[in-house]
């Protein structure tokens, strides 16, 4: 390109480029100032719903029933050992576990306990008992059970766990027992390798366990990739695991790195501005995927990576592409003279939300991949924007970040329209949501002190990692190390 054309590109579509990152990013764009939600909504906007203040419990005895619009699930087991699934009017009716000490190597022990204990009481399944109301002593039943000692506690399941090691190899041995079931374990599991591994062990076991109660296995070793602010013009890319540890770093080149995705094959996509203009790029290549002068961000991927949404502006203007995952073949699907940003895919890979503002504010949007007519989803609240689709496909709903009463908050609505579910409200500024892979949790960016994790219904919301975070992106990335 010569450079007097694209002296005048990057003249014509900068103004663009800080409207689409605004309605791209909640929180601080390009290392400036976050954008403020409005105050008020214009006139003729609708209000968000209250539904609230949400309550941020981790024992479903504390939620008051304050909620019966929201219907939430648990499991429970019956004397005769079935599963049967309870639903309530806004409480979760949680799964009563206990996690005795473990044997075995006391340091590696300790930490088989903790790492499980809290594995568990994020997956939001769960009530995890108080060790102090036990009255079997764990070291005398060994890795036995017995059934009257547990049950009087409450306990309607027991983890057993056996950390053998040696050298730095480590042998871990865990068990499920159900009180219903008698003394004979219902999961019973061996793991071997480098003490290094004790932690993605024990995740795999609990995923076990979440496969045994729910027919579908966990994500706990998964991570949640995200842009972090360093700087007033510096931000990077990390990645965590959900249980908020192993905090990565992906890119160091001192500039503003923003708009992580997780790409084909576990790897790593994101929008920097090094080169004085946004373009994508991968880690470990350092040619950009895209490049050329103008807007170069906000990629999502399709389930199987073969293909990626991403924001382009050749012309001056924002639009969503629809691309190979080397930046080949573009194809614009949008084509819409309003601003087009924020692509998330539906689980199938058949339709894409993005946030537009065509009706005059940011209001996220469904359309088919193939192109075609787009479709407003959301029709309350006049600032919405970073949605994010559920990946279950029998989940149809779309989280997204909604300004209202002059801070943002998370909402979820129906991908078909319909109703705006409110998932936080008066806890401070909450922003850029992701589904876990599995769709039973979702991660969001709290002003209360970093990433936290919350149920589809707002429920038992936990922090997991301190300090800033933007845009975050949930992936399979780790399962089953």
């Amino acid at each position: 390109m010569n450079p007097n054309r694209k002296t005048k590109v990057v003249m014509v579509v900068a103004p663009l480029v800080l409207v689409a990152v605004a309605l791209v990013l909640p929180t601080e764009a390009r290392g400036e100032e976050s954008p403020q939600p409005p105050a008020a909504a214009p006139e003729g906007a609708e209000e968000m719903p209250v539904e609230g203040p949400i309550p941020i419990p981790t024992d479903a005895e504390a939620i008051e029933p304050a909620l019966p619009s929201r219907a939430a699930t648990g499991f429970s087991t019956t004397a005769e050992g079935a599963i049967e699934i309870d639903v309530y009017g806004g409480v979760r009716d949680l799964y009563k576990i206990a996690v005795p000490a473990g044997l075995g190597q006391p340091g590696a022990a300790q930490q088989v306990q903790g790492i499980t204990t809290r594995d568990l009481e994020i997956s939001s399944l769960f009530k995890v008992l108080d060790p102090r109301s036990f009255l079997a002593d764990p070291e005398d039943e060994g890795m036995g059970f017995d059934v009257d000692a547990w049950r009087a506690v409450g306990a309607q399941g027991v983890v057993k766990s056996n950390a053998r090691v040696v050298g730095n190899k480590v042998q871990l041995e865990m068990r499920l027992y159900e009180t219903a079931r008698g003394r004979s374990p219902v999961l019973n599991k061996t793991y071997n390798g480098a003490e290094t591994e004790l932690r993605s062990m024990v995740h795999r076991f609990v995923n076990e366990m979440i496969d045994y109660f729910t027919g579908e296995p966990g994500v706990f070793g998964s991570r949640i990739i995200f842009s972090r602010s360093l700087g007033r013009q510096h931000k990077e890319i990390f990645s965590v695991e959900m249980d908020g540890n192993d905090l990565q770093g992906h890119t160091n080149n001192g500039g503003i790195n923003v708009l992580p995705a997780w790409g084909p094959g576990g790897g790593v996509f994101y929008t920097s501005f090094i080169n004085g203009w946004a373009q994508l790029f991968r880690v470990g290549r350092h040619e950009p995927v895209l490049g050329e002068a103008g807007l170069n961000m906000g990629v999502a991927f399709a389930s199987g990576g073969g293909r990626m949404a991403v924001v382009l502006s050749h012309d001056g203007n924002s639009d969503i592409f629809l691309a190979n995952a080397d930046g080949s073949g573009a194809r614009n699907i949008t084509n819409h003279p309003a601003i087009d940003v924020s692509p998330s895919w539906s689980p199938d890979g058949s339709q894409i939300a993005f946030v537009s503002n065509r009706h005059g504010t940011p209001q996220i949007f469904v359309m088919d991949a193939g192109g075609g007519e787009a479709r407003r989803v959301t029709f309350a609240g006049s600032y919405n924007q970073t949605p994010s689709w559920c990946p279950r496909g029998d989940t149809p709903l779309i989280a997204f970040t909604g300004a209202d009463g002059g801070t943002f908050d998370i909402f979820t609505v129906n991908s078909g329209g319909g109703g705006i579910t409110r998932l936080t409200q008066a806890q401070g500024r909450n922003s850029d949501p992701a589904w876990s892979p599995d769709g039973r949790l979702i991660a969001f960016w709290s002003s209360r002190g970093g990433i936290h994790l919350m149920t589809p219904e707002g429920l038992n919301q936990q922090l997991i990692l301190r300090g800033h975070a933007e845009t975050l992106r949930w992936g399979t990335v780790g399962i089953g190390r």
